[in-house]
């Protein structure tokens, strides 16, 4: 079934009339810098955030279909159960902070139960209804109080995947959701981050991180194009930015990078299964990476890579 796209919703050939493309290469004659800290976890993981006011690491589990939680670092617990869809896999994506502290998460759903869920402070968990259940959901990012950015693709049949970012406005009380296309166009886009105005988006597929202005997304006012660059980089995943606007992610099969505000790169380290998540401790000065064994028998891997 074809998914139908919002009218207002801007193509990515639309937003790159005004683009610069930038070929990041010597990705792998980089420095490498400190080896990091391995911490194994009896879990399937995928995405990872960080509170900032005191640290709390949580991640999302396929192993438990749940989210987990840690105040050291090594010890995690269950926090939160997210709903099981019968006769499917789990697969949870992103999880993000919102503005009143509850935690959202997204779940894959393989093209029949995407969906995005909050988990209250109490624990209670609520999907946000009204979302698209067609499209399998990865990145998450809060822009606001009830407003959040949803990266995701939909395939049907043997048809190549087609993606997109959507904003999803939704009522903290009752949870209900409307979704809005902001960018279509993208092949598997994964990662989403913001600071200030500018959105990033990795699209895996097409080997790109897509960097925008995100007012220019949500007013459809921009005359001439969106400014837009392209930046180049082989496979990368979810995102995470730091203060200064360094991105970090995945790069070719067993790395990760960190790309500058001027558009240089850096292997950071190279000897990942396959990493998932990023997530900064800015008190710390401390990345946090998910590596992901390819064998589902196999636990994930937390690693904390100190920033210079």
């Amino acid at each position: 079934m074809p998914q139908r796209l919002s009218r207002y919703a801007l193509t990515l050939a639309a937003t790159l009339t005004a683009a610069a493309v930038i070929v990041l290469s010597g990705c792998s004659s980089a420095q490498i810098v400190s080896a990091p800290q391995r911490v194994t976890l009896d879990a399937r993981a995928n995405g990872i955030a960080i509170r900032p006011d005191d640290g709390t690491i949580f991640i999302t589990d396929d192993k438990t279909n749940s989210v987990l939680s840690s105040v050291d670092g090594k010890t995690f617990k269950p926090l939160a159960e997210i709903p099981l869809v019968a006769g499917q896999g789990n697969a949870l994506s992103q999880v993000s902070i919102a503005d009143s502290g509850s935690l959202l998460v997204g779940r894959f759903g393989f093209g029949t139960a995407g969906a995005v869920f909050d988990i209250g402070a109490d624990r209670s968990v609520s999907a946000l209804s009204g979302t698209d259940p067609m499209r399998r959901r990865l990145g998450l990012a809060v822009i606001g109080t009830g407003k959040i950015l949803s990266t995701w693709f939909v395939k049907n049949g043997n048809s190549p995947a087609t993606g997109g970012l959507s904003l999803i406005t939704f009522d903290v009380s009752s949870h209900a959701a409307s979704e809005h296309n902001l960018l279509t166009g993208l092949a598997k886009p994964v990662g989403i981050a913001v600071q200030g105005d500018t959105v990033f988006i990795s699209d895996q597929t097409d080997n790109m991180i897509l960097k925008t202005s995100l007012s220019g997304l949500i007013n459809h006012a921009q005359s001439g194009g969106l400014n837009t660059t392209v930046v180049k980089i082989n496979g990368p995943d979810l995102l995470s930015i730091d203060s200064n606007g360094t991105l970090y992610t995945k790069c070719d099969s067993t790395a990760v990078c960190k790309i500058n505000p001027d558009e240089s790169v850096a292997v950071i380290a190279n000897d990942f299964e396959d990493a998932r998540g990023v997530a900064i401790d800015r008190t710390h000065h401390v990345l946090y990476v998910i590596d992901r064994p390819k064998s589902a028998d196999s636990g994930s891997t937390l690693r904390a890579i100190p920033l210079n």
